[in-house]
C-alpha cells in the first residue's frame, strides 16, 4: 500500500513537471499581461544558452497565471509594493512608470536625465524653426507640455525627489529664451490638488485625469484670449461625478495585477452634452476633425498631440469653430496639411517625459 502511495505521489509530481512543455507557448509574440514583448526563439550563437533561457521562462506552460498568483499574494494578501524594471506601486495606491523605452520616468524624478548641450541645441533649433515658420505663416502657436504624474504627486513616490535642475527646467530656459508661447502647468495642478480631495492623475495610469485635463483646458483657453482679445469664448459650467472601479491603467499591466482600485472623475456640461455643442464629422486612426453647432465665429484649430489628448479632447472643440486633432508630432511633412487647412491657431501638445521631442522639423516618423 506504502509503495502505491509513493508511486502515485511520484506520479502526480511528473505530471505537474511536465505542464508547462505540454502547454509552452511558441505562438504568442506580447504578453497582454505583462504589456511587454516575450523573448525570441533562440538562435545559435553566442548568447545561445542565456538566450534559451529567457525563451523558457518567458513561454513556460501556465506562467501567465503564476505571475498573477504571485501579484495576487504580493499585492492583496501581504500588501507588499511592487516594483520591477517597468513600474512600481507607490504610496496611497498610486502607481509609476518607470520603463527605458517610454521616457525612463525615474531617471527624471532623480534628475539623471539633463540633457547635453548639442542636446539643447538641436531642441532650440526645432523649436525656433517651428516659431519662425508659424509666424511667416500668420498661425498662432501654443506648446502645451503634460507634467508626468510624478511632477504633479512627487509625495506618492517612494522616495524623495531631489533639489537641483530638472530637464523640463531646461526646455522651459530655451523657450523662455525664444519668447515662445507656452504652458506647462505643474503649479497649476499641483495648486488645484489641494483644494480637492480627487485625484488630478489616474492612480493606476500615466495619465491626467479629466478632472486634472479641466484644469489644463482653462488655462489653454486663457491663453487663447491673449490671441484673440475680440473674440468672446463660450463659458460652460461642468457638473462632476466621480466613480471608483477597479481598474487596468497603463501602468498595472506591467506588474502582472488585473486591476486596482481607481478614482474615475467625469465632467459634463450642465443640462445638456457635448453633444450638443459639437459634432465629429471625421475620424480616422490618428485624425479627428469635429465642427463646433453653436459657435461658429470661433477660430480654428489644429492640435498635434499624444495621448494626454484622449482627456483633454471632450473641452477643446466647445471653444473653436473647428477642431482637427492629430495624434502625432509637428514635423514637415505636416506643413502642406496646415496650408491648406488655414488653421487660426495651433496646438503642438507633448508630455513632458517625451517634451524634448515635441516638434521634429524632419519627418513624422
Amino acid at each position: 500500500m506504502r509503495k502505491n502511495l509513493q508511486a502515485i505521489y511520484i506520479g502526480i509530481i511528473l505530471v505537474l513537471m511536465l505542464i508547462p512543455l505540454f502547454f509552452f507557448n511558441t505562438k504568442d509574440d506580447i504578453s497582454i499581461t505583462e504589456n511587454r514583448t516575450l523573448a525570441k526563439k533562440p538562435e545559435f550563437n553566442e548568447k545561445l544558452f542565456s538566450s534559451c533561457d529567457s525563451y523558457i521562462q518567458d513561454r513556460f506552460g501556465g506562467r501567465n497565471k503564476f505571475v498573477k498568483l504571485a501579484n495576487f499574494i504580493d499585492y492583496q494578501v501581504l500588501n507588499k509594493r511592487l516594483l520591477n524594471e517597468r513600474a512600481f506601486k507607490g504610496k496611497n495606491n498610486f502607481f509609476y512608470l518607470i520603463e527605458y523605452g517610454d521616457g525612463y520616468n525615474i531617471m527624471d524624478f532623480y534628475k539623471k536625465n539633463l540633457m547635453t548641450e548639442k542636446e539643447l541645441n538641436e531642441f532650440e533649433e526645432n523649436i525656433k524653426n517651428t516659431i519662425e515658420w508659424c509666424k511667416t505663416q500668420k498661425i498662432n502657436y501654443l506648446f502645451v507640455i503634460a507634467p508626468n504624474k510624478h511632477s504633479v504627486y512627487p509625495e506618492n513616490y517612494l522616495s524623495q525627489r531631489p533639489e537641483g535642475v530638472s530637464r523640463i527646467d531646461q526646455l522651459i530656459s530655451i523657450m523662455d529664451k525664444l519668447n515662445a508661447e507656452y504652458i506647462y502647468p505643474k503649479d497649476l495642478l499641483i495648486e488645484k490638488k489641494t483644494q480637492t480631495n480627487i485625484p488630478l492623475y489616474y492612480e493606476t495610469d500615466t495619465h491626467w485625469n479629466p478632472l486634472g485635463a479641466y484644469y489644463v483646458f482653462k488655462e489653454i483657453q486663457d491663453e487663447l484670449n491673449k490671441f484673440f482679445p475680440d473674440v468672446s469664448f463660450p463659458e460652460i459650467e461642468y457638473d462632476t461625478k466621480v466613480e471608483y472601479s477597479y481598474d487596468k491603467g497603463d501602468i498595472i499591466p506591467m506588474l502582472g495585477i488585473d486591476n486596482a482600485i481607481c478614482t474615475r472623475p467625469e465632467l459634463n456640461p450642465k443640462n445638456s452634452s457635448f453633444e450638443d455643442y459639437y459634432e465629429c464629422i471625421e475620424t480616422k486612426n490618428r485624425f479627428k476633425f469635429i465642427k463646433n453647432k453653436k459657435f461658429k465665429n470661433l477660430p480654428k484649430a489644429i492640435i498635434f498631440g499624444d495621448s494626454f489628448l484622449f482627456s483633454i479632447e471632450p473641452y477643446l472643440p466647445t471653444i473653436f469653430s473647428e477642431t482637427q486633432l492629430n495624434w502625432t508630432h509637428f514635423c514637415d511633412d505636416q506643413k502642406e496639411y496646415v496650408l491648406k487647412t488655414k488653421p487660426d491657431v495651433i496646438i503642438f501638445e507633448k508630455v513632458e517625459r517625451v517634451a524634448p521631442w515635441c516638434v521634429d522639423v524632419k519627418s513624422a516618423d
